[in-house]
């Protein structure tokens, strides 16, 4: 099923998720500053939580306990284990070089997760329906935590660039 997350206002770290038939299934809210945030599906709240600040697990909790888990695989990729009901997906960018991002399931591409441009903040998720809507939701989040981290040490480390070429 084809999702669609957008932000709901500039510069905002909420998005709106909508289907193919533009009809909102959801919301995904990142945390200003760690990794952790909200999902809200059908009337339920899911919280999204890294139990230590900057490693370890990020979990999906809802109404009922822990829903799903992701394990960061490398330090040095954009790359997650996600268990959920006994099932492990690999959510992971193709390339250092792009946002895109893939999920497979024994070796097999199931999803993707393609921004709608260089600059935009909207992005396409082509996600399984036989993973329940807040799995899905939790992939969205995933994908933005990854995206907005990723923009944020490329902002930092073009400063870091421009200041060394300005003394030498």
């Amino acid at each position: 099923m084809l999702l669609t997350a957008a932000p709901t206002r500039w510069l905002s770290r909420s998005y709106e998720v909508r289907d193919s038939n533009s009809l909102l299934v959801g919301e995904v809210r990142l945390s200003a500053c760690r990794a952790g945030g909200t999902i809200r599906v059908g009337g339920f709240q899911y919280g999204v939580s890294r139990q230590e600040v900057f490693f370890g697990p990020i979990s999906l909790g809802g109404p009922n306990g822990k829903v799903a888990r992701a394990v960061k695989l490398s330090a040095f990729s954009r790359a997650f284990a996600i268990e959920h009901e006994g099932h492990v997906f690999v959510f992971r960018s193709p390339s250092m070089w792009f946002r895109e991002m893939r999920l497979f399931e024994d070796n097999r591409e199931i999803g993707t997760a393609v921004p709608e441009g260089v600059f935009s903040c909207r992005a396409q998720f082509d996600l399984p329906e036989s993973l329940p809507l807040e799995v899905r939701l939790f992939i969205v989040w995933l994908a933005l935590y990854v995206w907005s981290r990723w923009q944020d040490s490329s902002v930092s480390f073009s400063g870091v660039l421009q200041t060394a070429s300005r003394h030498g």
